[in-house]
């Protein structure tokens, strides 16, 4: 049976994210992403041991405020699914996987940005990595399977949370961008 404890990692910490791109201060989306390393650790330690439909119901809770965090801290934007990128995106600072742009979306006065690229394989999370790295991010949490990862990053300018998963229709790598 394949982890699912990574995943249920991704979306608590995706989700906390999110919540910080309604507009907060800078010093507010730190401690949303902060919290949102915190509580993906506590998380990750409390399903240690368990398995099977306890876990599959959590996902299923987890991935429904996903939504609503995502509604909520884009309201007002216009979500595209359109292959470009929101306006204001910081493309020379944050570099993006290869592959195909779906969309994306960008939250109100500059708050953040959401871009979501359709990648070959989960396994390309850590090129994505590596271009975050050599564009000048550091590293503040990462966790990878076969069928997910996640990562947190930071730079001087930018906070990005970096989701991939694998669905029914192929890998899909999220970019979470917040301005620091």
């Amino acid at each position: 049976m394949r982890s699912l404890r990574t995943p249920l990692i991704a979306a608590v910490a995706a989700g906390i994210a999110l919540a910080g791109l309604t507009g907060c201060s800078s010093d507010a989306v730190k401690q949303a992403t902060d919290l949102g390393s915190s509580v993906a650790s506590t998380v990750a330690d409390g399903v240690a041991g368990i398995d099977g439909k306890a876990i599959q119901d959590g996902m299923s809770s987890v991935a429904g405020g996903i939504d609503g965090a995502l509604d909520t801290a884009l309201k007002g934007a216009n979500v595209t699914s359109d292959g470009k990128v929101p306006d204001g995106f910081p493309s020379t600072d944050v570099p993006l996987v290869d592959g195909t742009v779906l969309g994306g979306g960008a939250g109100p006065n500059g708050s953040g940005w959401v871009v979501q690229v359709r990648a070959g394989s989960v396994d390309d999370f850590a090129a994505a990595a590596q271009q975050l790295a050599d564009a000048g991010y550091t590293e503040s949490a990462k966790r990878a399977d076969s069928s997910s990862a996640f990562g947190m990053f930071r730079s001087d300018a930018y906070r990005v949370v970096l989701t991939f998963s694998d669905g029914s229709d192929g890998v899909t790598a999220t970019y979470i961008v917040t301005p620091r």
